[in-house]
């Protein structure tokens, strides 16, 4: 089992700290290569419809693997709270419409985190209801076909990622609820 930080020895702001590193690194970068370097080595990470992974190359293989998959689901923290050396989060999961008029294609996710000390997260889990993301993943494509293309043309791309960045970079900025 992965070395876990006794509740009692775990200092609020370092778990916090970590915790933005971890979500900046990952959903607000989406810098998947060197997300898993904020999980310790021998990290248990169970992934509720792909599996359980033990180790953080193992998690580095699939994570990349996925999201080169997955490159137009992007992820906005919605909130989060800290108990000792536990993190629990609750993300919105979210595909840009193709029509800038349009309501973007969302599912929601949650998160639970065990801190391991020196930064770094020995325990994730991640819930997410398949079927809603089947829903949003279809509705998405269907309407990129229907638009023909992604719509994200000129510089409309970049303006959504400015804008998911800074609503999550808000929520780090606010804390643990």
């Amino acid at each position: 089992m992965a070395r876990m930080t006794d509740p009692a020895d775990v200092d609020r702001a370092e778990v916090e700290a970590a915790f933005r590193q971890h979500w900046t690194v990952g959903c607000v970068e989406e810098n998947w290569a060197a997300w898993p370097d904020r999980l310790t080595e021998d990290v248990d990470y169970v992934e509720h419809v792909y599996g359980e992974m033990r180790g953080r190359e193992a998690v580095r293989s699939w994570i990349v693997s996925l999201m080169e998959q997955r490159a137009d689901v992007h992820a906005l923290l919605d909130w989060y709270v800290i108990s000792g050396s536990r993190l629990i989060l609750n993300m919105t999961n979210r595909y840009y419409h193709p029509d800038p008029a349009g309501a973007p294609f969302d599912f929601p996710g949650l998160t639970v985190l065990g801190y391991a000390g020196d930064g770094l997260f020995g325990y994730q889990e991640d819930y997410w209801s398949q079927r809603l993301a089947k829903v949003a993943y279809l509705s998405w494509a269907a309407a990129v076909e229907q638009a023909g293309g992604r719509g994200l043309d000129g510089d409309r791309f970049e303006q959504l990622e400015r804008e998911r960045k800074a609503q999550n970079l808000a929520v780090l900025a606010r804390g643990a609820g």
